[in-house]
């Protein structure tokens, strides 16, 4: 008899269900897990429960032989040295004798009546190949039950038997929710394969059983509940995957790549269920590629090798309209062209010309479109005539250190009407963005809304479209109207400018561009924004500026509705887009975005979102980072400008003034923070912590532990007459007082002490990955990095993505990744005179090269910057040479004022 083509009997045994569990080191989950089994409806004597204990090391193996001697349940624990979840659960199946098998996980839960839903529905669908359950997601930091799964569609009708051949969306991938026939499980001879790993195995074992299955119909089961808790920690397989090279290499090629070779071989074409399951894991990695805080981009120059000639010979089994007309879950488009095209030889561009966004006050349209492989020729027309762009630039859509697609951005004069060729073919334009995919099939609801009824009766046809909602307008609402509209408020902040670092502090370069407004341009209508009663607040208002506005109050609120300008350093949504009235008024200002400082990492996939109409950089390798060719950023020459941060002038100020006076008395200490060492959230959404007791433990707090306890660095600083300051970073802040630093440490803080007077006299900084290393060498001084977790930091457990900036090409100081080496870097800094100073040379010549601005000046050209935002380009046409044949001239453009760089 074939595989599940007929009702199974009850085995000897009389276990109508056997539940399977790979146990390793989650002591802490197993009481709920536990409990909500004992919990059950289900008759617990027609249950077999096999939990194989993994080589644990915590109290797994003793808290389940204790329930086993307690329970009603048929429970057998099976131990193991550690082997992986796979083999845990193969060894479950070879003890297993129910009429169905289920894999639960130690660390979720079950519905009380989740094995009742499962048997009823199996006792009278007995022709069901497998069953599928609810997955429903379980917040531990909250509490929370969310049913928020990306393929939750499946389950929306109900429980319900789905063909899967018939509906090919409906593919399952979770071992955890299946439900399948021992019997078959047997005959195939089905096991887990152990080399899909670290994720996948679930997946790959459910396709393979179907792929052997005569028919492939699956009972999805919506009251059958599963809870999948998503650890607070971030500590399960799959959480902490994409740091592991084999979900980029093995993952493909013995778990996708597998699949395929195996429906090959059965002489037919591949499923479209499997082919739509194989793009959705594909889509995970690009999506993950493209979110801002990714650690699956810092895969090795070899594993990416691997991942993209395997996705290539993956590409080659799959049909372009099934790519094309994937929906399970949302892809940008870059995804979606990257699959379909970026893996081709042939060369390929977009079929429209999209127009985006317009600068109305230079009068200025950005266009767009894609390409893979060869460019297009290019050809541009404005009224009829060649033209040149006025900024323009190819940005590269790299995933996994291949840059797949290429996308071409242009800026163009909206004086007259457009055209553009590529490869000598007009281009439809475009103003919306082009459709993420064709469609390949029309559901019933979608006929009856786009179509023309043949015989329209009008007034049953009227009764068919709904009536618009109009949005609600608060009374609050209409008071922030009504007072923004006053004539006084409206000449008081005219043509504002408004300048703020973060609401709740200021001393970053929007307060220090707002001194000099206040000091050098009256004429500009500056207002500087923040929280009232906050220490910055009141220090500003101690010295005696009275154009604060409390932030959250009417009056910001009057202030931005009128203001023509935000100045801010960090971009976060609160700044540059804090609210929208019921009325759908909103500020409408141009957006500079100072910077926090210095971008030295790949910052694209959270800033090309921001409607950033000035982006400041620093040097010449920071703006070709953003507004080069073959940048990940959006950003061109337009908004891209050279021009410093303001906060550096006064940097610069007091940097002169310290060697002046022969003020560097410190060894400084600043290292960044490491993300993964973070507590738990206080609260959900919130910024503060809990103390992660793990952090004490850790080679962070072991190693930079050292470096201020060091009696060498101790006795370095009284050799050359120095005191050693420790400044935390913000997060590293509440663990500083169960350090035990030494007594001749100073602790200073970012929001207690001016973090610039520290830099001013230092004599070394020792830091580690931060940023502060730009500052100290714009002032010239000497840093010594510390990088004793290097591998791990550029392997994914740090946030940030690595960018144009190599430490060992572009680094201001020796890098060190031993204790006795940063010693003797911090040495040779403190003695430039002595056998280290050629090498030491080195580093300040390329502090020179880095910063090739004037120091000071950085607030009047960033003043300059923001005023010339808003002057428009004229137009003409050159008539080149009068002698030439006649023909149509091309038009440039001229600026009013001249470039900045």
């Amino acid at each position: 008899m074939t595989p599940a083509s007929a009702p199974l009997q009850p085995t000897r045994d009389g276990y109508r269900l056997t539940v399977i569990s790979a146990v390793y080191n989650v002591a802490r989950y197993l009481p709920e897990f536990i409990a909500s089994l004992e919990a059950q409806t289900f008759d617990h004597g027609r249950v077999q429960v096999v939990a194989v204990d993994d080589g644990s090391t915590d109290e797994s193996a003793d808290l389940l032989r204790a329930w086993a001697r307690d329970t009603r349940y048929a429970v057998t624990v099976l131990s193991k040295e550690n082997g992986g979840q796979s083999s845990a659960r193969n060894l479950g199946l070879d003890a297993a004798s129910g009429d169905w098998v289920t894999f639960a996980d130690p660390d979720d839960m079950l519905d009380p009546e989740y094995f009742t839903q499962i048997e009823a529905f199996l006792a009278k669908n007995p022709e069901a190949a497998m069953a599928a359950t609810n997955l429903l997601d379980f917040h531990e930091l909250t509490g929370e039950t969310r049913n928020t799964h990306p393929l939750r569609h499946r389950f929306t009708g109900g429980d319900r038997l789905v063909d899967l051949d018939r509906h090919p969306n409906f593919f399952h991938m979770s071992g955890g929710t299946s439900v399948f026939p021992l019997r078959a499980l047997q005959d195939l001879g089905l096991r887990f394969d152990l080399r899909v790993a670290p994720t996948f195995e679930d997946a790959h074992f459910i396709q393979r059983f179907l792929l052997a299955s005569p028919d492939r119909k699956i009972a999805y089961l919506e009251s059958a509940r599963y809870l999948y808790r998503r650890r607070a920690d971030g500590s399960s397989t799959l959480q902490t995957s994409r740091r592991d090279p084999r979900k980029y290499t093995d993952v493909l090629e013995y778990g996708l790549l597998d699949l395929l070779q195996r429906a090959k071989a059965q002489a037919g074409p591949v499923p479209r269920w499997l082919q739509n399951a194989i793009i959705y894991d594909l889509t995970w990695h690009f999506r993950a590629e493209e979110s801002a805080n990714t650690s699956a981009g810092k895969i090795s120059a070899d594993t990416a090798a691997q991942f993209h000639r395997l996705v290539a010979e993956i590409r080659s089994h799959l049909d372009p309209s099934v790519i094309d007309s994937f929906t399970v879950v949302r892809r940008s488009p870059t995804q979606r062209e990257a699959l379909l095209h970026g893996y081709s030889a042939e060369p390929w561009h977009s079929e429209e010309i999209f127009l985006d966004r317009l600068d109305q006050d230079r009068q200025l349209v950005r266009l767009r479109y894609r390409f893979a492989g060869t460019p297009p020729t290019e050809t541009l027309r404005l009224r009829g005539l060649p033209v040149e762009p006025v900024h323009a630039k190819t940005r590269a859509h790299t995933y996994f250190r291949e840059p797949l697609l290429t996308e071409r951005i242009l800026w163009v004069s909206a004086a007259g009407s457009i055209e553009v060729d590529l490869n000598g073919v007009r281009m439809p334009l475009t103003f919306t963005e082009p459709a993420p995919q064709k469609p390949y099939s029309v559901r019933p609801s979608q006929i009856r809304q786009q179509s023309e009824p043949e015989h329209a009766v009008p007034e049953l046809s009227a009764k068919r479209i709904p009536a618009v909602e109009l949005p609600k307008v608060s009374a609050e609402d209409r008071r922030i109207l009504r007072f923004s509209s006053l004539r006084p408020v409206r000449r008081l902040f005219a043509n504002a400018w408004v300048l703020m670092d973060r609401d709740e502090n200021a001393n970053d370069s929007a307060e220090h561009l707002f001194r000099y407004l206040r000091k050098h341009r009256r004429d500009i209508n500056a207002w500087f924004v923040l929280k009232k009663d906050t220490p910055d607040w009141h220090r500003l208002k101690k010295e005696g500026f009275k154009r604060l506005v409390p932030h959250g109050s009417l009056l910001w609120k009057a202030l931005c509705l009128n203001a023509r300008h935000i100045v801010s350093s960090h971009a976060d949504v609160y700044v540059h887009d804090p609210f929208r009235l019921g009325s759908g008024h909103k500020p409408t200002w141009k957006f500079t975005f100072l910077q926090h400082g210095v971008i030295k990492d790949d910052l694209s996939r959270w800033l090309n979102a921001k409607p950033i109409t000035n982006f400041v950089t620093t040097t010449p390798a920071e703006f070709a980072s953003i507004a080069g060719n073959g940048s990940p950023y959006v950003f061109t020459t337009r908004e891209t400008h050279l021009t410093g941060l303001p906060r550096h002038d006064r940097l610069a100020r007091l940097a002169r003034k310290a060697s002046a006076k022969a003020e560097k008395r410190s060894i400084v200490v600043m290292p960044t923070w490491r993300q993964d060492l973070a507590g738990l959230q206080l609260q959900a959404g919130g910024w503060a912590r809990e103390i992660n007791p793990a952090f004490f433990e850790s080679e962070f707090h072991h190693e930079w532990s050292g470096v201020l306890r060091s009696p060498r660095l101790a006795a370095l600083a009284r050799e050359h007459g120095l005191e050693v300051v420790f400044v935390p970073h913000p997060n590293l802040k509440p663990y500083v007082p169960l350090m035990e630093l030494p007594a001749h440490v100073t602790v200073k803080t970012y929001d207690q002490d001016d973090v610039q007077e520290i830099l001013s006299r230092a004599a070394v900084v020792v830091t580690d990955y931060s940023s502060v290393a730009f500052d100290a060498a714009f002032i010239r001084r000497p840093i010594a990095y510390f990088q004793f977790d290097k591998a791990a930091v550029f392997g994914g457990a740090h946030i940030t993505k690595p960018g144009y900036f190599s430490y060992e090409r572009d680094g201001f100081g020796p890098v060190a990744t031993g204790f006795d080496e940063l010693m003797d870097n911090v040495a040779a800094a403190l003695d430039p005179a002595g056998t280290a100073g050629t090498a030491l040379e080195e580093y300040r010549e390329r502090m020179e090269r880095t910063f090739t601005l004037p120091q000071d000046g950085a607030c009047a050209r960033v003043t300059a910057m923001v005023e010339r935002s808003t002057v428009p380009l004229s137009v003409r046409k050159a008539h080149g040479n009068p002698t030439a044949a006649p023909e149509a001239p091309p038009i440039t453009y001229e600026l009013f004022n001249a470039p900045l760089t």
